[in-house]
């Protein structure tokens, strides 16, 4: 074999193992590059529940606080209420004189004798004011009938006041203390200008036989009656 041909022997070897060598590494190179692929995980349901999961965090709830038992508190008797006892109903009694006159209030009467200087049970008269009327009962002992006794006290009543006009209005029968009376109504005025009027009654007690007269005068004819027919209502004779 020449030198020619060794070489060129040796020089296709060169290029076989250049090209076994090139192979070799375009093969790896590109396996490399590629590279293996990942496995693939797989979670079974045993892994993720064997898996320890994480404590849940506690929430602070608020808690509601037990009920506290109610204070002991010193139990208060009730006061007892007291109840006022009622007022007596005041009034004025008059009986030391042969009768009996009871007068609503306390009333401030003023007596006298009618025939003689001191008032006593066959004769006297008593003057009293009683809301908002002014009163005169008289007793005396004679033979007149309550017809005379009704005209004898408007007559007296009428000259006692000359400068004043009085004008009878009614009259009639009233009871009293059991007994039948006699009544008569008027009116009072002053240069034609009613200014009041009043009442005059009579009457006889069957046991002393004595003569009443009343008389009961006013600014308000409705008061007038109201009070004088209470006058004649409180009055009983003596037993």
């Amino acid at each position: 074999m020449t030198k020619n041909n060794m070489l060129f022997k040796l020089d296709r070897l060169i290029l076989m193992m250049v090209a076994i060598l090139a192979i070799c590494l375009v093969a790896c190179g590109s396996e490399e590059a590629v590279g293996s692929p990942e496995p693939v995980v797989s979670t079974t349901l045993e892994q993720a529940t064997s898996e320890p999961t994480a404590e849940p965090t506690a929430t602070n709830v608020p808690t509601a606080e037990p009920a506290k038992p109610p204070a002991l508190t010193e139990t208060v008797m009730p006061t007892a209420i007291s109840v006022p006892t009622p007022t007596p109903i005041r009034k004025t009694t008059i009986e030391e004189y042969g009768f009996l006159l009871d007068l609503d209030g306390e009333v401030t009467v003023q007596t006298g004798g009618w025939t003689n200087a001191e008032p006593d049970s066959s004769q006297g008269i008593i003057k009293f004011p009683y809301d908002g009327v002014s009163a005169i009962l008289v007793w005396y002992s004679s033979e007149s009938t309550g017809q005379q006794i009704v005209a004898d006290s408007y007559n007296l009543l009428k000259n006692s006041q000359p400068n004043l006009t009085f004008e009878a209005i009614s009259d009639g029968a009233i009871p009293v203390s059991g007994e039948t009376g006699v009544f008569g109504g008027f009116k009072v005025l002053d240069g034609g200008e009613t200014i009041g009027g009043g009442f005059v009654s009579g009457w006889v007690c069957p046991e002393s036989q004595s003569r009443y007269a009343l008389t009961v005068t006013g600014p308000q004819a409705t008061v007038v009656q109201i009070r004088f027919q209470r006058i004649i209502n409180q009055f009983s004779c003596s037993s």
